[in-house]
């Protein structure tokens, strides 16, 4: 499968509250993105897998995917959204925003 198929098949999962495998189809779109070099999709992919993880309250876990998603630069902005919404969790996770 390609990262956009993972990354939808996530996306279906999640709507059907199917947490657990939605993460596995979300870890395997960041591989498939990895293996593409595909640095918009590996950072789409992972802030998806970092926001989830912190829905669950599972905020250590979500630290290394949105620290990675607020490191990623292109130059032509179209990951400045990704990157503004992980810096807002990680604000939120060590309690400076609510």
């Amino acid at each position: 499968m390609k990262t956009r198929e993972h990354f939808q098949r996530a996306r279906e999962l999640l709507a059907r509250g199917l947490e657990e495998l939605a993460e596995s189809a979300l870890s395997d779109a960041i591989d498939a993105a990895v293996a593409a070099e595909d640095l918009v999709l590996l950072t789409q992919a992972r802030l998806a897998l970092g926001e989830l993880m912190c829905a669950q309250g599972r905020h250590e876990e979500a630290l290394p995917f949105l620290k990675a998603v607020v490191r990623t630069e292109i130059a032509d902005g179209s990951v400045d959204l990704e990157v503004k919404r992980s810096a807002h969790l990680l604000r939120q996770i060590r309690g400076i925003e609510p």
